[in-house]
């Protein structure tokens, strides 16, 4: 099977949506959808309440790099989620936090819990997983998830972006991903 070459209008775009959203949906989105998950199954409505509303500002603000947005900055307090994003997907997904918001038990909250993955699944696709992405959180699916994020190290670099791994996960401390030799300058 020969792959067919997509032309990508901005390529900064689609790095940064490609890069730093994986990285956004292995680390936080697939974490606060485990939570919502775990939270409506221990009775706990209010964490599944917050909860989803970090599965959906988190998938909103990878959704934006496409846009107009800019990679997560938790230091950046005026930063928009939604910025760029349609009028109608912003709607979309605040509608998941109000039903989950307006539950009045768990189990009526366990009812919205399809509509959530959905809203997940969704990102995995655009983001290039033709199944479930792997989760970080349980052992079957860290290795294949830190070697995707190897694997996109090269992308990072050619993009001068910054590396999607922590230096000292890395066996050289970083500096291939910089594209530094590491030694003494």
């Amino acid at each position: 099977m020969t792959a067919t070459p997509v032309r990508v209008l901005e390529p900064r775009r689609w790095a940064a949506f490609h890069c730093f959203g994986i990285m956004d949906l292995l680390l936080m989105v697939h974490a606060s959808h485990e939570d919502v998950i775990g939270a409506v199954d221990s009775g706990q409505l209010a964490v599944a309440r917050f909860a989803t509303r970090e599965v959906v500002l988190r998938t909103s603000a990878v959704r934006s790099l496409w846009t107009e947005g800019f990679p997560a900055d938790p230091t950046d307090a005026l930063a928009d989620p939604f910025a760029g994003l349609d009028p109608q997907e912003i709607q979309d997904g605040l509608d998941l936090v109000r039903r989950m918001v307006r539950a009045t038990d768990t189990a009526e909250a366990a009812t919205h819990l399809p509509a959530i993955d959905a809203y997940v699944r969704r990102l995995e696709s655009d983001l290039g997983y033709p199944d479930r992405a792997p989760s970080v959180r349980r052992p079957e699916g860290t290795f294949p998830a830190l070697r995707m994020v190897r694997q996109i190290l090269p992308i990072n670099r050619a993009a001068h972006l910054p590396s999607a791994m922590p230096a000292a996960w890395l066996p050289d401390g970083g500096a291939a991903a910089h594209g530094s030799s590491g030694g003494p300058a």
